[in-house]
C-alpha cells in the first residue's frame, strides 16, 4: 500500500460525507416542497411556504449538484451514472435511494 492511498481515501471520505449530507437535506426539502408547501399553496392559498422552501431547495440543489459532481469525479463514474445521481435530487425520495446506493458502493470499494 502506498503512502498516498490513505490521503486519497480520506478525500473520497470527505466528498462522500458532503454528498450524503446534501442528498438528505435536499431530499427533505423537496419532500416538504412537494407534499406540504405545494398543497398549502393550492388548497389554502398560502404562497409563503412555497417561496421559502422552494428557494431553499433550489439553492441546496445547486450545492448538491456540486457535491455529487465532486464525488463522481473522484470516483471516476461514467457520465450516465453521474447524471442519474444528480437528477435524483429532483424526484421526491430518489435522493434517499441514490444516497444509500452510492454510500454502499463507495464503502465497499474502500480498502
Amino acid at each position: 500500500m502506498s503512502a498516498t492511498a490513505p490521503a486519497r481515501g480520506m478525500r473520497v471520505g470527505g466528498a462522500l460525507l458532503r454528498y450524503r449530507v446534501l442528498a438528505i437535506v435536499t431530499g427533505v426539502m423537496l419532500v416538504l416542497l412537494v407534499f406540504v408547501a405545494m398543497p398549502l399553496r393550492y388548497l389554502a392559498d398560502m404562497h409563503g411556504p412555497v417561496a421559502v422552501i422552494g428557494t431553499a431547495h433550489g439553492f441546496l440543489f445547486m450545492v448538491y449538484l456540486v457535491t455529487a459532481l465532486d464525488l463522481g469525479v473522484r470516483r471516476r463514474w461514467p457520465l450516465l451514472r453521474l447524471g442519474l445521481v444528480m437528477i435524483a435530487g429532483t424526484i421526491p425520495f430518489a435522493s434517499f435511494v441514490a444516497e444509500r446506493r452510492v454510500t454502499r458502493e463507495v464503502r465497499s470499494a474502500s480498502p
